[in-house]
Parts: structure tokens; sequence; C-alpha cells
């Protein structure tokens, strides 16, 4: 499944990435790759290679080079410090670390210009990591069959095809990042690539599609500008209220929810676009399957563990057992299914913190302010909050200010991870959350 090598041999000159500095054809990206695939062939054999899953033009050209060498290619947050990231690595059985040349993309095109024979794909094309919401990262094998009920799923669902432009500022060691590539490529046509969120806005001129989580929508209804030609915004990573999504299309935004994870390599039910808002994120895709149990039956009408099965979803974890096509994945999300099938996301079975769309194990950040030496216990949790979903929030029994805790934390934890709000305390409350 080399779509990319497909869209290079058909379409040479369509655009396949676009920057604000930049646009890359498909003919261009498809060098790039083989430049990519002949830097990780050319030391020791590994059976996989991890890569920095920033947004930019060397990434995107990793995401397709590696498993053409043959290699599973592993997404890894740059933001991860540095023990914690090869841990991680070193788990899904990587040996070696894609870095960019010096030279950047234009010393993978020459690389590249002598062509690369490409090995047969790894079994696993792909390892994306879990935000953690169970606890540490869990990595994902993605096989080429998931990616390919993936988009074909979701093409069935949203109608986008060739003529389509669709913007990415999700990250690309995110499986929702990484599916907008695949898409794209599948359908042979361009990504716009945002390396931030601040020039958003001007970035939705003239694309069709988009993915976003509900803080960046958020910021964009606030502008109170109107886009015109979009099709689709799709709006996941955490939950979207109908007030939300409503005051979006009020500005010409064509919001719609979705479901997924990245078990599921990445969305598994989704409204067609333009359906009214009726506070659920609509049917499953074709090909899914999506049921929801109470006291270990399943239930209609009534609030459950959701659980999916389909082509789309992984056969296991890094170090897992395998599952098989007909089992069904348990999620840590609860939800209702509604008599005529759509189904609505009620909320969490665990205790995960989503917040701007990531998810936050509360253990995890409690683990970090332990190891602080002034640090006697703590507690965090999450509080609703108008922009970001829900706040991070540590409640420390220490005796140093918030400041040295902050400082602690930030050269331990990603961003997404640090508690935004600070209690300091001389006793842990009884209450959770006060």
């Amino acid at each position: 499944m080399d779509w990319l090598a497909a869209a290079a041999d058909t379409h040479p000159e369509v655009p396949a990435v676009i920057t604000a500095e930049r646009t890359v054809s498909y003919a261009e990206l498809d060098c790039a790759a083989n430049g990519v695939a002949s830097f990780v062939t050319a030391g020791d054999r590994s059976n996989a290679v991890a890569f920095w899953g920033d947004r930019s033009l060397e990434t995107v050209a990793a995401v397709w080079g590696i498993p053409r060498a043959g290699m599973t290619a592993v997404a890894v947050d740059p933001r991860t410090p540095p023990a914690d990231a090869m841990e991680a690595a070193r788990a899904a059985g990587v040996h070696g670390l894609w870095v960019t040349p010096d030279g950047g993309f234009d010393q993978l095109l020459d690389r590249g210009a002598a062509g690369f024979e490409a090995k047969p794909r790894p079994e696993a094309a792909y390892i994306v990591f879990t935000s953690g919401s169970g606890g540490r990262p869990k990595g994902v094998l993605l096989t080429d069959d998931n990616v390919a009920a993936a988009v074909a799923g979701s093409r069935d669902r949203l109608g986008n095809g060739p003529a389509d432009t669709w913007l990415c500022v999700l990250p690309l060691f995110h499986v929702g990042g990484l599916s907008i590539l695949w898409r794209q490529a599948e359908s042979g046509a361009p990504v716009v690539l945002v390396d931030r969120f601040d020039p958003v806005a001007e970035a939705l001129d003239g694309v069709t599609f988009a993915s976003l989580v509900p803080v960046s929508l958020r910021r964009l209804v606030a502008t109170e500008r109107r886009w015109e030609g979009l099709r689709a915004v799709l709006v996941g990573g955490a939950a979207a209220d109908d007030h939300l999504l409503a005051a979006a299309r009020s500005a010409g935004i064509p919001a719609v929810p979705t479901y997924g994870m990245t078990e599921t390599c990445s969305q598994i039910a989704t409204p067609s676009p333009g359906a009214p808002l009726d506070g659920s994120v609509g049917l499953p895709l074709s090909g899914a399957e999506i049921r929801v149990l109470s006291e270990g039956a399943p239930v209609v009408g009534v609030e459950g563990r959701i659980e999916v099965r389909g082509p789309m979803v992984s056969p296991g974890y890094v170090g897992g057992p395998e599952r098989s096509g007909d089992d069904w994945l348990t999620t840590s999300d609860l939800g209702v299914l509604g008599h005529d099938g759509h189904l609505s996301v009620t909320g969490r079975a665990d205790a995960v913190i989503v917040t701007g769309g990531e998810n936050v194990d509360p253990e995890a950040v409690q683990r970090v302010l332990a190891a602080h030496p002034a640090v006697r216990a703590s507690r965090v949790f999450g509080l609703p909050d108008s922009e970001w979903g829900m706040l991070v929030v540590a409640e420390v029994e220490t005796d140093v200010g918030s400041e040295e805790l902050e400082a602690w934390a930030a050269e331990r934890m990603p961003p997404n991870m640090r508690p935004r709000e600070w209690r300091i305390v001389e006793r842990l409350s009884d209450k959770f959350g006060t």
C-alpha cells in the first residue's frame, strides 16, 4: 500500500504538500521518500525506525519512506523527554532514530534522485503511541489493511476526493495527523501543512476539509470571520458540545463531530457533512461495528462502555497479545447507542483528563511530582474550562512555591501534561477537587 508512489506515477505534478514556504509535488515527495528510505537502509538494518512527529516536509517524507524501506515507522512525540522517548522506542523494537539531514528536504531530493527499490513492507507499517489515558502510552500496531479500511470508511462517509485540499494542523505523532496524509495520498490530493495554530485562520482560505480539536475550533469562531468553500471540518480529540458546533456552522465553518482513537486508525464514527446536530457522533463508518455494554451485556438507549471492531481496528499493542479481527476492542469511553444506531459519547470510564484534545493520565503527573524532594503528597485532577475543555490541576502538599514546581514539571513533562493551575496546601483536602 504505497499510495504516494501510485500518485507520483499517475499525476506527478499535482501538489502533495503545501506549506507557507513551499509547495511540493507528488513526484518530489516520492523522490524525498526514496531519499529517506536510502538513508535508513545505509546503516545497520533495523526492523523499526523512529521519527520525530513534527509538522515538516521531512517528517512527511519519513512517514512514507520508512515503510518503503521495509521497516516499521514509529511516530514519537518531539515534546517527550529524551529518556521517556528512548524507553518507548526501545520497547517498540527501534534501533535507529530518523534525523533530518543538515541539507533538509533538498538533500532528501538529491539522495532520492537515483531511485530506490522498495522492500517488502512490514507486517505493521506504523506504530503510533496512545496519549496515555490508561497509564503509560502504549504502542499501537497499525497495518496497511487497517489504514486502507480507515481511509475507505472515511471517504465513503465524507465524500472527499482528488479535488479536495485538507488542512493539517494536528501533530504527526498522533493518528489524527497521520490519517490526513494517508487520506490525501490515496485520493492524490493536497495537504496544507501548518506547523502551529496561529496561521490556521488564514490557511483555511482555499481548503475544503480540515481536522481540528475543540479548542482550535473555539478560537476560530472567536475571530468572527467567515470562510467560503469549506465542505467539512472534523472536530475530535475531545468532546465538542452542540453549542460550539452550531456557532461554528453559523460562522461558515461546517463543523462535523467525529469519534475515534489510535486503535481505530483515527475516526470510526462520524455524521455525514451537513447532518443535523443531535448530540451524537453519528453512525459507524462502513465496515465498522460499535456496541455499548452495561453489566456485560449489549444495551441500547442506556449508558455503558463503548466497544468497537472492524478492519480498521489495530491487531494489538507492542509486546501485547494479538487481537483477531472478530474480537471486540473495549475502549475507555462511555456512551449511549441510540435505537437509530447513532452513538453519543458521554464521558470516560477512567480518570483521564482530556485537555486541548490530548489525554493526560493524572497518575503519570503525580509520579513526576512525587520525585520532587519537597513534595509530601499530591493529587491531580481536571476542571472544566471553556477554552481547553479541561484544565490539569495539581493540589500539592509541600512547603515550596508553585514557581519551583512549574520549573520541575517543565524539565520532566511535555507541555500537555503540565498542570495549568497549582494549589499549594499544608495538607491534601479530603474531598476530591476542592
